[in-house]
């Protein structure tokens, strides 16, 4: 039996790797990252756009209470003014500041499913290392 997992475990990585899928760890894991070198925000827009897709499907699944609505739109939209100065190279941290604390406002007053929940939290921690970095 343990020979069986073995071999379902290794044949995904063996075929990954025979068609070029060899993505670095450290590049999978923190796609949200950016180069400071280069001024290159291709990875924090990644987050933003993360970030603003676990925001939707979030507001999707939540009751029909304006408040908690509302809360989902001012979060999206401090994502967006931040993502639209991002992309004329400017890193705008007001904003970035505004949306952290419009997805905590989420976290702590909106109702929300497990997953979701996680989802949201993840993006928080992630954002807020990214504005830590700048």
């Amino acid at each position: 039996m343990k020979s069986l997992y073995r071999r379902l475990t290794v044949l995904p990585v063996t075929l990954g790797l025979a068609m070029g899928a060899t993505v670095p760890l450290a590049e999978a894991h923190a796609a949200y990252q950016y180069d400071h070198d280069h001024d290159s925000y291709d990875g924090l827009r990644g987050l933003v756009q993360r970030t603003q897709t676990d925001l939707q499907m979030a507001e999707q699944s939540s009751p029909n209470n304006q408040k908690q609505h509302e809360r989902y739109r001012n979060a999206q939209e401090h994502l967006s003014n931040f993502d639209r100065r991002i992309t004329h190279g400017h890193f705008d941290k007001g904003d970035l500041n505004h949306a952290i604390d419009n997805v905590k406002d989420i976290l702590d007053h909106n109702t929300l499913q497990p997953a979701t929940r996680d989802a949201l939290q993840r993006d928080l921690e992630d954002l807020r290392v990214a504005r830590d970095r700048r």
